[in-house]
């Protein structure tokens, strides 16, 4: 027996000495639903009684013994305990699961043997029908009373009665073989069925059997049961359809739902919650830091004096303690947003048997799209959508299908997008829209990544045609070098100029924004020029 710490019950009393012990079906009735994790919520309705009562319910997934929450509406809770549930016991209580899987192997079982019943008789009907046809046969090679006038018509009306016989035996077999070609159907009903039960029994051995006293006073009432288990999560997934004319993004947004908590969630009410119940939920201690000098020369005078081992301990000892630096760990921040979506209907979701995708609701974003080239890298255009994330809420991270009006493009994983921040998605390459990074002119000191000159030039150029029949609005993105020493200069030209550079703060970047019509092209001369004084080694210099 597990005794539940009284400190997390509601209107405990001491539980009197005897008590009926009332058994009753423990059934999840809502689920609040986390990333990872559940708070499941039970209801137990108890019918008008008085006195002191012991409520057994069989069934409490052992994990959230301590954890539970108990109250009622009209009953004093009195002593709860827990105890592990063994299947095998002669006075185990079965849960609802365990008897229903029962009921079901025994209709498997009970439909199995009517279909062999039915194909024994109709086999032992055809075996009849062949019976009558040979005795008719027999009586007819054996009759010699029969004239000769007579003797047409009477083989003839045998003949008639044989043909009739088989083939009614035809029939019966005929219907037989059709029952055995079921029989392999109805056998495999019963083996699934058993599979149910024994897993249904195993998962029951996992399982504990709560037990509340509760004190009566003439009126019905309900017992509000919840706790938390760790084998449940969701994660969201999103189909996203831009249409290239109205700028639009259709979010199509969907949740994935799981559990293995040891019990079927029938017909419950279901709330996703964003809280991480595994997160971090203080901030950091931030502890005290004693920096200190090390002088090498006392450490010299030191053993130059021949002081022995054990007078350096002796002289630690006198010596103040000082505590080592800590250890600097980067940890990721965590943003406080919480978003909790109620679901309209309820659902089932049985234990163990995969994931179940609910759909949630559907949004509009609105972007600008346009052609998107970053020669150095690719050789081609991509489709790209710029906006702001206006839902309100936060998109969570998750995973998402592509369609570009209409069409199929792939999938992608959003990262997290706060209410308000820049949304920013690519939909697929441009298949007639070439990029090339071309290098005409290639100075240097000495070729490889590190030069040993004290210069380094180079001229490129960016070249993207449209080939498509279509005008675009095009970006073309590139970067040239940052110095971030005194002694490293570095100067840049382009031609044309970038309309934008260092966008969001990314020092080097630069834009090219301009519409680039069918069937033309666009060339970008870029020269760096990197000078530093002469002994001194250039590093991460540009393979390219």
């Amino acid at each position: 027996m597990r005794p539940v710490l009284p400190a997390i019950l509601f209107g405990l009393i001491a539980a009197p000495a005897l008590a009926d012990r009332i058994e009753a079906d423990l059934v999840a009735d809502r689920v609040t639903l986390y990333p990872r994790g559940a708070q499941i919520g039970w209801q137990v309705s108890l019918p008008v009684m008085t006195g002191s009562h012991q409520i057994v319910l069989p069934g409490l997934p052992a994990d959230m013994a301590d954890g539970l929450r108990i109250s009622s509406d009209a009953a004093t809770i009195g002593a709860i305990s827990t105890q592990s549930q063994d299947p095998a016991a002669p006075d185990a209580v079965e849960s609802p699961a365990i008897i229903t899987a029962r009921e079901r192997l025994e209709e498997a079982r009970t439909a199995l043997r009517a279909l062999e019943g039915q194909i024994g008789g109709r086999r032992a009907e055809a075996a009849a029908w062949q019976e009558r046809a040979d005795m008719v046969r027999d009586l007819m090679r054996g009759d010699s009373r029969v004239d000769a006038e007579t003797l047409p018509a009477t083989v003839e009306a045998a003949g008639q009665l044989i043909a009739s016989y088989l083939q009614n035996e035809a029939l019966a077999i005929a219907a037989a073989a059709q029952m055995t070609g079921q029989l392999e159907a109805q056998n495999r009903k019963v083996q699934l069925a058993e599979t149910d039960l024994a897993r249904e029994i195993e998962q029951a051995g996992s399982l504990d059997s709560l037990t509340v006293t509760v004190e009566m006073s003439g009126q019905p009432a309900t017992l509000q049961i919840s706790g938390f288990t760790d084998a449940a999560g969701w994660r969201p997934v999103y189909d996203l359809m831009l249409d290239r004319d109205s700028g639009q993004i259709r979010m199509d947004r969907a949740v994935m739902v799981s559990q293995s908590s040891g019990l079927d969630w029938r017909n419950v009410s279901l709330t996703l919650s964003t809280a991480q119940t595994h997160g971090q939920t203080e901030a950091s201690e931030v502890t005290s830091w004693f920096p200190y000098l090390d002088d090498p020369s006392a450490k010299t005078t030191s053993r130059s004096r021949g002081i022995g081992a054990g007078a350096m301990g002796m002289m630690a000892q006198d010596a103040p303690m000082m505590e080592a630096a800590p250890v600097m760990i980067a940890q990721a921040a965590r943003q406080g947003i919480t978003v909790v979506y109620d679901y309209p209907q309820r659902v089932d979701l049985p234990d163990s048997r995969g994931s179940l995708r609910l759909s949630l609701d559907q949004k509009t974003v609105e972007t600008t799209v346009f052609a998107e080239a970053a020669p150095r890298y690719d050789s081609t255009a991509f489709v790209m959508a710029e906006g702001d994330n206006t839902l309100g809420e936060p998109i969570l991270p998750g995973q998402a299908s592509l369609r570009l009006d209409g069409a199929l493009i792939g999938t992608t994983h959003l990262p997290l997008i706060a209410a308000g921040d820049k949304l920013r998605l690519g939909f697929g390459p441009i298949l007639g829209m070439t990029a090339e990074l071309r290098l005409p002119d290639d100075t240097l000191g000495e070729r490889g990544l590190i030069s040993r000159s004290n210069q380094q030039t180079r001229t490129y150029q960016l070249i993207v045609e449209n080939l498509t029949s279509e005008d675009w609005p095009l970006r073309v993105v590139d970067r040239v070098p940052v110095s971030r020493q005194k002694d490293l200069e570095i100067a840049y030209d382009a031609e044309p100029e970038p309309t934008t550079t260092d966008p969001d703060g990314r020092r080097g970047v630069l834009y090219w924004e301009a519409p680039l019509p069918a069937g033309q092209s666009r060339e970008i001369a870029v020269s760096t020029d990197l000078r530093w004084p002469e002994g001194k080694y250039l590093q991460g210099a540009d393979p390219r």
